[in-house]
């Protein structure tokens, strides 16, 4: 009995040993933080050591992929085939996990056919050719089809010839940039051939800037001299019918304002006479144009002064006999 109650306190005093040795270190560094002293509290991390902690192991986290609208349908038209290749390849690249492998981008871009390209892909579809499993030997047999066999010659001519007309630059400029990735002409040829199809008012406000070192900075150039003749003619437009009105009130006179509300009055109330009318106003004596008496048609008071405001020479042979004008 006695020598199992001193073995039970053996292993007490090894416990109680074994946690002041567990307790030590942790009440040293409090102590240590508690006065502050930064030196003693790294010898005392130092000191003590470490354990790794055993590696979290993480699931991979699924991204949603972003939604998209899908290209136009492309029917076989040749211009259109190279922003529908553009297009599709940029969809496959945003949605990766949908498009996984290249027989599945294969067969998206075989979804948005129609027309003689639907046709063309269908004999490869029922043949089960191996080209369908093979996104690169199958873009090329696509572009032998549809693309341009000679890219470099025709956009050299088209950009020979392309304007900016009236058109803004920005439309421009997007154009002559997609032609003049097909030629190989340096920075100094592009900007010649580029400042040569701007509008002659644009090329004229260029004057005023430094000569353009790239085609970027001629194209920057261009836009912004672009945007400023658009504001200086919309200010214009808004401008113009104030400047008039307001030109037209000071020289205008009060015998001038009643004169020109008679002759509006008189364009509306001057008519075609009927045959009954004519004999009457024959009969009473009065004028075929005003119907009022003392005078005829040819020598119509108000019929002068409405000439004469309208500003158009006007023959007395001219006026018929119900007051119908003939302009020259």
């Amino acid at each position: 009995m006695k020598s199992a109650m001193a073995q039970m306190q053996e292993q007490l005093r090894e416990l109680m040993l074994a946690m002041h040795q567990f307790n030590s270190p942790i009440q040293e560094r409090t102590r240590i933080a508690e006065s502050g002293d930064i030196e003693m509290i790294g010898a005392a991390s130092t000191s003590t050591p470490h354990h790794d902690p055993s590696p979290i192991v993480q699931n991979p986290v699924s991204i949603r992929e972003p939604r998209i609208a899908l290209p136009e349908k492309f029917d076989g038209t040749r211009s259109k085939f190279r922003g529908f290749i553009n297009q599709v390849q940029l969809a496959i690249e945003l949605q990766p996990q949908s498009y996984p492998t290249p027989g599945s981008q294969v067969r998206f871009i075989g979804t948005l056919l129609s027309g003689s390209a639907l046709s063309w892909f269908s004999s490869f579809l029922e043949q089960r050719n191996p080209i369908l499993d093979n996104l690169e030997a199958f873009l090329a047999e696509f572009r032998s089809m549809y693309g341009e066999h000679d890219a470099t010659r025709v956009a050299t001519n088209k950009i020979r010839v392309l304007r900016q007309g009236n058109r803004s630059v920005t439309m421009y400029a997007s154009q002559f940039r997609q032609l003049a990735i097909d030629i190989k002409w340096d920075d100094a040829a592009l900007i010649s051939q580029f400042l040569y199809g701007l509008q002659y008012e644009v090329k004229k406000l260029m004057l005023n800037l430094p000569d353009p070192q790239t085609l970027s900075q001629a194209i920057d150039f261009a836009v912004k001299c672009d945007n400023r003749l658009f504001e200086f003619r919309s200010e214009n437009r808004t401008r113009e019918p104030q400047r008039y009105y307001s030109m037209a009130t000071s020289t205008s006179s009060p015998n001038v304002h009643s004169e020109v509300e008679d002759m509006q009055i008189d364009a509306v109330r001057f008519k075609p006479l009927t045959e009954q009318e004519k004999i009457r106003r024959r009969q009473e004596g009065l004028c075929l144009y005003c119907g009022e008496p003392k005078h005829t048609a040819q020598h119509c008071p108000k019929k002068r002064r409405n000439y004469k405001m309208r500003g158009t020479a006007i023959k007395e042979d001219n006026v018929s006999e119900n007051g119908s004008i003939q302009l020259q």
